[in-house]
């Protein structure tokens, strides 16, 4: 494996996808973004086969941005692509500044990308060195080592790096040969930053003593996104095979019967196809312990920055941090349409009050409530009351979402607890006065913040 000439691999990579007509360059105003961006305006010149853009991230972080997005404005006109210069906020996390802007900056991309547009990143062969080293030093596997991707969708488009073949030196070269100006970040030079010590200290030593290891490491990185791969295709068999049928949960039971290291490879694809960070080994261990093999009637928690796993019966759930919903309180109207609870995100419908069995007043409002404690609804024949509290222990809804379900109220009388019981005396005719809480929450009329269903 030798390094790629830069011009060669843009002109590939044009070939390879010459249905593409539009092209957006991630171009920060340094050597590498600046080359790409040149080496495509002379091929759209030369070929006038595909519209060409630019997208600038001002992050916001130093003084002299302002001066790059100037710059950048100036490089784009003198090469006629039109730019577009977006401002983020980078929000400062457990993961570190580098990933936060990282983050930031790849917001931006998703919020412009077009449909069907391809943004080119100029990352190189020695950035892919850097990552896969990186990624070795923190423990990675397989999918870790895989390093940068060539290419992947992305939003509405596809994101790719068609330089990843090509040496920095060579880019350098090319910088040098069309004079380019380009504007240098300091921040580059930080040695508390990983990936610049690694780049300004590590790396030329290892150059010396290995002058191809960039390209071998690379090589590296091709091998083990190959193995990832595979793993993945079997990762997805055991994925199918744990599955809640219809819902997004894991049986907790058909997981515990995989192999332990299966069940985590099942567990890291499932976490990306909801596209959140990789967790820790530390962190699958202890869902392992903790949730996987708890009993069944423990409703365990393992936090993972920024999303958890939780248990509920035999569902392992993938979350979002909960937050308790505030309090509510509607006066639903005949004739009832539609209404949206917009506290929890939940939405009641005439046609669910029908399915459900509620008999709703002909002319008087239906109160629509949040729990407060110690509410009672009256069941059965010889009718008795039962508590919400314990109502709702007994059902699928999880301990999470139980503040979610409403409370239905009609003439001051606890009516219904909304999908899981009807009191006697709102019974319709047919109705049998209380749900199947499995079946009604799978009907997906509830809906919570993360638009998630109330037992999903």
């Amino acid at each position: 494996m030798s390094s790629v000439d830069a011009t060669y691999a843009l002109e590939q990579y044009l070939e390879r996808h010459s249905a593409v007509t539009h092209y957006c360059i991630a171009y920060s105003g340094g050597v590498d973004s600046h080359v790409m961006l040149a080496l495509m305006a002379q091929l759209r010149d030369e070929k006038r086969k595909f519209h060409l853009r630019a997208i600038h991230v001002d992050h916001c972080l130093q003084t002299q941005s302002v001066h790059w997005a100037a710059h950048a404005r100036k490089i784009c006109a003198s090469l006629n692509v039109p730019i577009e210069v977006r401002q983020c906020t980078v929000a400062q996390g457990s993961s570190g500044p580098e990933a936060a802007a990282r983050r930031a900056r790849y917001e931006q991309f998703a919020q412009v990308l077009q449909p069907g547009e391809h943004l080119l990143l100029a990352q190189h062969a020695e950035d892919q060195a850097e990552t896969f080293l990186l990624q070795a030093l923190r423990g990675s596997g397989p999918d870790g080592l895989s390093g940068i991707p060539k290419k992947r969708v992305f939003a509405q488009g596809v994101l790719a790096r068609p330089f990843l073949e090509c040496s920095q030196e060579s880019l350098l070269s090319i910088a040098g040969e069309l004079d380019l100006d380009w504007v240098e970040d300091p921040s580059n030079q930080q040695l508390q930053f990983d990936r610049n010590f690694l780049r300004l200290k590590v790396m030329p030593l290892i150059k010396a003593r290995w002058p191809s290891s960039t390209l071998t490491l690379s090589r590296s990185a091709m091998r083990c996104a190959a193995s990832s791969q595979a793993l993945v295709s079997m990762a997805q068999q055991d994925l199918d095979s744990v599955k809640v049928a219809g819902k997004p949960e894991l049986r907790l039971s058909a997981l515990k019967k995989l192999p332990r290291e299966r069940a985590f490879t099942a567990i890291r694809l499932w976490v990306r196809q909801r596209q959140l960070r990789m967790p820790r080994l530390q962190d699958l261990l202890q869902v392992h312990t903790t949730l996987i093999n708890a009993r069944h009637d423990s409703n365990g928690v393992v936090n993972v920055r920024e999303y958890e796993f939780r248990r509920h019966r035999d569902s392992l759930y993938l979350l979002l941090p909960q937050k308790e919903p505030a309090a509510f309180r509607y006066s639903w109207q005949p004739p009832f349409k539609d209404l949206f609870i917009r506290e929890t995100g939940s939405t009641l419908t005439l046609a669910e009050c029908h399915r459900q069995g509620i008999r709703l007043p002909d002319k008087s409002p239906v109160v629509i409530k949040s729990r407060a404690g110690g509410e009672l609804i009256r069941l059965g024949n010889p009718a008795f009351h039962k508590s919400v509290k314990s109502i709702l222990q007994e059902s699928v809804v999880p301990p999470w979402q139980r503040s979610s379900v409403p409370l239905i109220y009609i003439d001051e009388q606890l009516a219904a607890v909304w999908q899981l019981v009807v009191g006697v005396d709102h019974q319709s005719k047919t109705s049998a006065g209380k749900l199947d809480g499995k079946t009604a929450y799978s009907s997906g009329e509830i809906r919570n913040q993360d638009n998630s269903t109330v037992d999903a």
